[in-house]
């Protein structure tokens, strides 16, 4: 029996390595307040999955900036120089995964963007709060059913850039935790007490995006996703703040090259006739 591994809240090169290589996985959970900045650092042997059950934040590496809030999580591979930044007070359920464990798979070596589902984050609490054993066999089994999740789990494929820019980081959070809201970029000028041109250069420049079209690719992700898990046309317009459902299928056709009710019916979810109306109605003017 190899001896029980000590082992601290975050695994970073400056710190004590650990034991034995008996436990694959341990947990992180703590709360943290809105501005919390970490020092750029890496994980030697170890993979970070971001994850928390309240707030958001941004993580930052060579290779982009990458936003985590509760219905997404970011995978940070081993030796993957990165930070993040709070954006709201957050409750931490970060999980982190020996790289024995995905060895020679090459996707778990790049830093990405997961979907956060019921089932991952039922499997992240249970593992955080039962305090897992992983030398009894019936504990084992459920880390290892985490692991699987994981490994199952789809690359969330988006094109929005996250802003390295903190006050840009504040407005495109904003935006994605209140996918109903419309505050138009002179809204936010007043708020960060900037010009309007100031901050629509300033928008372009660090996402590539105008600040209107940025907003309405976060609302359309955002459909997107509650129509892939079942959720109806007129749900999912209205969700993003839509009061015309024949705009939002035009917009929405317009993003993806399909109709939301298309998309409904590729995915196996039954479309209600309201939305088959309003997607003929859309198809006819």
């Amino acid at each position: 029996m190899s001896e029980i591994r000590k082992y601290y809240w975050n695994p970073r090169n400056w710190q004590p390595g650990f034991i034995n290589q008996r436990d694959f996985l341990f947990t992180f959970n703590r709360n943290q307040p809105q501005g919390v900045w970490t020092t750029w650092h890496s994980h030697p042997t170890w993979a970070e999955l971001a994850v928390v059950a309240t707030g958001s934040g941004v993580f930052e590496s060579s290779s982009g900036t990458y936003f985590v809030n509760n219905r997404q999580c970011v995978w940070i591979p081993p030796r993957i120089t990165h930070d993040f930044y709070l954006l709201e007070t957050s409750n931490n359920r970060t999980i982190f995964i020996d790289e024995s464990v995905f060895k020679n798979q090459e996707r778990f070596y790049r830093m990405q963007t997961i979907p956060l589902t019921p089932l991952l984050r039922e499997l992240i609490f249970a593992v955080e709060e039962w305090h897992l054993d992983l030398a009894l066999e019936a504990d084992r089994r459920i880390g290892l059913a985490l692991w699987e999740t994981i490994k199952r789990s789809e690359e969330i494929q988006s094109s929005l850039v996250m802003p390295h820019d903190r006050r840009l980081q504040k407005i495109c959070s904003d935006i994605v935790n209140n996918i109903d809201n419309n505050f138009s970029l002179e809204d936010w000028s007043k708020e960060l007490g900037l010009s309007s041109k100031t901050l629509a250069r300033l928008f372009v420049r660090e996402t590539k995006m105008t600040f209107g079209r940025w907003m309405q690719k976060a609302k359309m992700d955002h459909a997107r996703d509650m129509i892939e898990e079942g959720s109806s046309v007129t749900n999912a317009a209205l969700s993003c703040g839509y009061s015309s459902i024949s705009s939002f299928i035009t917009v929405f056709k317009k993003t993806y090259g399909c109709t939301p009710g298309a998309l409904s019916q590729a995915k196996g979810s039954q479309s209600k006739t309201e939305d088959w109306e309003h997607e003929q109605h859309n198809q006819e003017s």
